[in-house]
């Protein structure tokens, strides 16, 4: 491989003219003749990036089942230098691991971090080496992948003899799989820069991945947001930050907004910005159109940088001179690889190819060079402590439509759920395939609808002025449902939260605007002591089809003979399995009547999951509409002769509120088995 050292390569000459024509020909003619690859003079400074065998590229996959992070991770990966002394070729780092990726570079150039395995069967591990490739060693090695390493700040605690320097990572070994169902789940962790003291600080019930560290030193991430919405049923991938003890979680762009596909942040102190990757398809490598906001004020200044039908970019890498390197793949040519451009920061458009290799994915490119090191950060934070507070302002101050358009004391209290993990080890159903086509992707063995596994944690009073006060179990993930005065969800809260140990964490509103300040008055929720919901697991209530809902429906409506088989619909048959021919009996037909349409009315359902006050079941027991659903059946209370108790009434309506959940105590028993064994919460 050789150098171009034509001139007219250089940056100041215009796009549109002949000299540009020539060089980029003279480049596709170089690698054409050779058929390894090439780097043209000037194009960037000295480089690191991943190489991956264009053969490991999965099949596409069927319609509704997206790409998981973990897809991107296969054998043959390798981590290379380009610099100017390497004469134009990719100098291999890692030749001595089966896969090595995720390169990241020390704040004064001379070490990088990496993912990496010895063997195909190892788990991975994070490693640093010597910016030469030498001195390897490895740094962090769980019980699970361990991947994405991040320089980020140092921690200070006030009893710590000095500030300690940190790293972050992800890892999957806490052992869940993701709330979609499938694939490891991962979380973020971080730990002093030797691999001590590792600690989770993120709890979502799907993958955190993609980090990189702000100028502040909080660290921006992707998250998975939860499955069950109606716009994404399989979720939404935002951007997150939170500080390097895992405090002030917060949504810093995104998280609920179209695309459904955002990842790969980068963060550009030199331009202000921060770049990333969003699509509306997933991709196996997380290829889109090329994205950023500003790091001033990043929830209103998202643009798009570059875009084109025929191809995809991934891996923004800014420089240091405020400009911009990124992969980009054409997708109308066939085999085609990701190939390392230079993008122009302000039109978008490729300009020099600075490297690209036959049969080699080229992505993830990292700057090999000393770089500003970011602000550590004090804690508060105390890890023999169990919980933490939450307190909010004001409820109804929001932007979603169900809350803001609330009247003013319609929310009388807060219920807080806990979503459970579910564990690898349990038995599993394929996604997409019957009987689940009616309840959408994400159904399991244990329920025919999208929704995680849930318990109740608690109740707590909201105030007159919309504020509320909770201690909660710290390290777990939670979320709030807004209720009325029957105890029916209003509105929930579509991503999972949690506080850290003795953390304090306080909000405007539900989903409010982050850029505004708090009203400048004392509400009435924060002057009271914290309502305390700190019940340990085995007290958290569970409800349940087979435990909770099955013993009222048997006694009150198919045991009284009105809607026992043959009789009135809904059909409530507790004996027969409805037959599936690839997965066997798996749910009663009592159950999948409420759930599935309603026969000869294909747009009504008696059960809407997620929502006790749409759910024409819930308007028979209470005998009049208080939601807004598809439904031509006459309204009267039933049963007519035997009317549910208050507490039975409850039982289904928290039933319906937690996604209609058909046997869950086997997912709650395997993580509370999980952490009573290893003392997480």
């Amino acid at each position: 491989m050789k150098t171009l050292a034509n001139p007219l390569t250089r940056r100041g000459l215009g796009r549109n003219g002949c000299e540009r024509f020539w060089t980029v020909f003279a480049a596709w003619i170089l690698i054409l003749a050779t058929g390894v690859g090439l780097c043209l003079a000037d194009a960037a400074p000295d480089l690191v990036f991943v190489q991956i065998p264009a053969q490991s590229e999965p099949s596409l996959r069927p319609e509704g089942v997206i790409y998981l992070p973990s897809d991107r991770y296969v054998d043959g990966m390798r981590i290379v230098r380009l610099s100017a002394d390497s004469k134009g070729e990719a100098m291999p780092l890692t030749p001595e691991f089966a896969s090595a990726c995720d390169p990241a570079v020390s704040f004064d150039g001379n070490h990088i971090l990496f993912a990496g395995k010895k063997s195909e069967e190892d788990y991975w591990q994070i490693w640093r080496m010597n910016r030469d490739g030498g001195g390897k060693k490895r740094i962090i090695s769980r019980d699970g992948d361990c991947l994405s390493p991040l320089y980020v700040g140092c921690l200070f605690h006030l009893n710590d003899e000095g500030p300690s320097d940190q790293l972050a990572y992800i890892s999957s070994e806490a052992g869940g799989a993701n709330e979609y169902g499938v694939g490891p789940c991962y979380s973020l962790y971080a730990a002093v820069q030797d691999g001590s003291f590792s600690t989770r600080i993120t709890f979502n019930l799907s993958s955190d991945f993609d980090p990189d560290v702000l100028p502040n030193g909080r660290i921006v991430f992707t998250s998975w947001r939860r499955s069950a919405m109606e716009n994404w049923p399989l979720g939404c991938f935002g951007l997150m930050a939170v500080s390097n003890d895992g405090t002030d979680m917060l949504p810093y762009y995104g998280n609920l907004s179209a695309p459904p596909f955002k990842g790969m942040a980068r963060v550009a102190p030199q331009a202000g910005r921060m770049y990333f990757v969003e699509s509306e398809q997933s991709n196996w490598l997380g290829g889109g159109d090329l994205a950023y906001v500003t790091l001033r004020r990043p929830l209103k200044t998202h643009a798009v940088l570059s875009s084109e039908e025929a191809g995809l970019f991934a891996n923004p890498c800014p420089l240091p001179d405020g400009g911009l390197i990124a992969s980009y793949r054409r997708i109308d040519k066939q085999g085609g690889c990701y190939e390392l451009y230079r993008i122009d920061p302000d039109s978008g458009d490729r300009r020099e190819i600075v490297y690209a290799e036959e049969g080699l994915h080229c992505v993830d490119a990292q700057v090999l060079a000393p770089h500003p090191r970011v602000k550590g950060r004090s804690s508060v934070v105390d890890l023999e402590k169990e919980t933490g507070v939450f307190f909010c302002l004001d409820v109804y101050n929001s932007d979603l439509p169900e809350v803001k358009n609330l009247a003013r004391g319609t929310v009388k209290s807060l219920r807080v759920i806990e979503g459970l993990p579910v564990m690898r080890n349990l038995p599993r159903v394929l996604l997409g395939s019957p009987p689940f086509e009616f309840a959408g992707a994400g159904a399991n063995h244990y329920t025919a609808t999208p929704f995680a596994a849930k318990r109740i944690v608690g109740l707590a009073p909201v105030e007159e002025d919309g504020s509320f006060h909770i201690e909660v179990p710290a390290q777990i993930p939670i979320a709030f449902q807004l209720l009325d005065e029957r105890g029916m969800a209003l509105a929930e809260q579509r991503s999972w939260t949690w506080v850290v140990p003795k953390e304090k964490r306080g909000c405007i509103g539900c989903h409010e605007d982050r850029e505004l300040s708090p009203p400048n008055r004392l509400v009435n929720a924060v002057v009271q002591n914290a309502r305390r919901l700190t019940l340990p697991p085995s007290r958290r209530r569970m409800v349940d089809f087979v435990h909770e809902v099955k013993p009222i429906l048997e006694a009150k409506c198919s045991g009284m003979g009105c809607h026992s088989p043959g009789q009135a619909q809904p059909e409530l048959d507790f004996e027969r399995l409805v037959e599936h021919p690839d997965e066997g009996a798996l749910f009663p037909a009592a159950y999948e009547s409420l759930l599935s349409p309603i026969p000869g009315r294909p747009k009504e359902r008696y059960v809407k999951p997620g929502g006790a006050k749409d759910s024409p079941l819930i308007w028979q027991i209470l005998g009049e509409r208080t939601g807004d659903s598809d439904y031509s059946g006459v309204i009267s209370v039933m049963p007519p002769s035997a009317p549910l108790t208050g507490v039975e009434k409850m039982l289904l309506i928290e039933w319906i509120d937690l996604g209609a959940m058909y046997n869950i105590r086997d997912i709650a028993n395997a993580v509370d088995l999980r952490d009573g064994a290893s003392g997480e919460k």
